[in-house]
């Protein structure tokens, strides 16, 4: 009986062991790998230079951290000269980031310029209706401002007793000459017809035309109120008396302006003047009229350059059939400079002008884009040539580019020379966070144990931040020119895009430089609203008319 209790318990303890065995060398061991495994990506959603191996919270933003999903890479790779580093995007990252892509083709592109233009009537056209004698005004025929007038069309009548007196004095001498004609006297009848034509004569001087002094010869009736009529054919920009009114001899009644011609005054860049000259041809396209389009040609290029656009005006004399150009019109102006290229030509959502520099973002494999520096040599139609730094069939990034760099810059942080500040050290450690290369805090050394939430949210500042900046009264391509300026002198901005059209700027800056304050008061002292600022009066007042709100425009 023993010896079966005996070998019943030796049994139990053998199976006990070996069950134990099988449990320690490939159960438990295989369960350890897969807690290894599991326990080592957690990172945060918008600082992907965050990583933990369990989870927490950023110390930059204090999110929650969250686990890295296999496949799912967040990492910047290489950094390129600039200092941007190439950027990895998962197929389901790209969908939401809305990445559009092309390849890069060569095309025709045409070297004529376009500028924005704005009609004015011909200085040499403008005319004044005057009286030539003093009296009053019994009858005005011009009555409005824009009333159209013609050649011989009656202007006033005036009442005049220096008129009245010279028809008395012309009537007496003609009488006298009718008397004169049977002398057989020569002298006498010379002498007659002399102060005949000096009596007519001074009737010409006042404007009296041949037919109403043969009116009068026939009719030996004086008349009180003569009637004057217009020299020239034209449209009436302003009236300056009413019926009844005494006047001056000289005395202005109106002014008029023939606008069977017109000026049409194009703002040209600086860098476009190589391919202006006089006698050029150009194309004026009135977006009033279904864009119907009027040629004319260049006749006068402005010696000075105007300081605050940095443009030359340029004028282009051209018809004007049926009047359809109103004076202060806008137009768009086409000069045909006669160059055309073949050349890469990519749309201009695909280039990121910062203001250091142009880029593109490259598609270097399926989840891989790499910035790349372009030099761009001419714009035309929404479209950039571009001279060099992508080639054809290269395929670039053509919606969302702007975000792809500020998250690129956001991970990368200040850019690659941050590797080379004192105190960073890439394999430090925080609070159990690991700190990656690039990341955007300047140091996250916790020199004071005793004050370690301050020391973080000190050099968490130091960060690149995207904003987006709203411009409402900026409308053309002279706006975004002088925003740009404004822009490149705020230190601290890492880049920018204006765009007129959807009246926004998308901007990266180092928030331990500057501020969304600093940014919003250089657009207005540029003369323009930002957000909720308004723009600088003083600096509003000297923008070119056509940047001003429809109602401050001169007229």
């Amino acid at each position: 009986m023993n010896k079966k209790i005996i070998l019943s318990i030796v049994v139990i303890a053998v199976v006990i062991a070996s069950g134990y065995a099988v449990y320690r060398f490939f159960i438990k061991k295989d369960t350890g790998k897969e807690v290894v495994k599991k326990t080592e990506l957690y990172v945060c959603p918008m600082h992907p230079q965050i990583h933990s191996d369990h989870p927490g919270t950023c110390p930059i933003c204090n999110m929650d951290l969250v686990l890295k999903v296999e496949g799912d890479n967040l990492d910047t790779g290489k950094t390129n000269s600039n200092g941007i580093g190439e950027l990895t995007l998962s197929p389901s990252q790209q969908v939401l980031a809305n990445v559009k892509t092309e390849i890069v083709r060569k095309e025709n592109f045409d070297f004529s310029i376009t500028a924005n233009g704005v009609v004015k009537s011909r200085d040499d056209a403008a005319r004044q209706i005057s009286s030539p004698v003093k009296g009053k005004i019994t009858k005005l025929y011009v009555n409005f401002e824009g009333q159209k007038i013609g050649k011989g069309q009656k202007a006033f009548e005036v009442y005049s007793p220096e008129l009245i007196a010279t028809q008395r004095e012309y009537l007496l001498a003609y009488e006298n000459y009718t008397k004169m004609q049977g002398s057989n006297y020569t002298a006498v009848t010379e002498s007659a017809n002399s102060v005949l034509e000096a009596a007519k004569q001074r009737l010409k001087l006042w404007f009296v035309n041949d037919k109403q002094i043969e009116e009068l010869t026939e009719t030996k009736k004086i008349k009180n109120s003569l009637t004057y009529y217009s020299d020239y054919s034209g449209v009436v920009t302003k009236k300056y008396i009413n019926e009844g009114s005494w006047v001056m001899e000289g005395a202005t009644l109106a002014d008029v302006v023939n606008l069977s011609s017109v000026w049409v005054m194009a703002n040209i860049y600086e860098n476009e003047l190589n391919s202006i000259k006089i006698g050029q041809q150009a194309e004026i396209q009135i977006t009033g009229y279904g864009n119907k389009t009027i040629t004319g040609r260049i006749d006068y290029i402005n010696p000075f350059v105007n300081p605050d656009t940095r443009t030359v005006e340029v004028r282009i004399t051209v018809s004007n059939p049926g009047f359809i150009l109103k004076p202060e019109m806008y137009v768009k102006v086409k000069i045909e400079t006669g160059n055309s290229s073949n050349a890469i030509a990519v749309n201009k959502t695909a280039v990121l002008r910062t203001g250091k520099m142009d880029m593109v973002y490259v598609k270097k494999s399926a989840n891989v884009f790499v910035p790349r520096s372009v030099e761009i040599a001419a714009e035309k139609d929404g479209k950039y040539l571009i001279k060099s730094g992508i080639e054809e069939g290269d395929e670039i990034v053509v919606s969302a580019g702007f975000l792809l760099d500020s998250e690129s810059q956001i991970r990368m942080g200040a850019g690659s020379d941050m590797n080379n500040m004192p105190g960073m050290d890439k394999n430090e450690k925080k609070n159990d966070l690991e700190i990656k290369d690039g990341d955007a805090m300047k140091d996250m050394k916790n020199k004071n144990p005793d004050n370690g939430n301050q020391e973080t949210a000190k050099d968490t500042k130091a960060a690149i931040e995207h904003k987006i900046v709203r411009i409402p009264t900026a409308q053309c391509d002279i706006c975004k020119e002088n925003i740009t300026k404004a822009l490149k002198r705020v230190n601290g901005i890492k880049s920018f895009d204006v765009d007129v059209d959807s009246k926004i700027v998308n901007v990266n800056f180092d928030n331990s430089l500057t501020d969304m304050k600093k940014i919003e008061k250089a657009i207005s002292l540029a003369g323009y609203d930002a957000n909720n600022r308004k723009a600088d009066p003083v600096a509003y007042s000297k923008l070119d008319n056509c940047c001003k709100k429809p109602e401050d425009r001169k007229k």
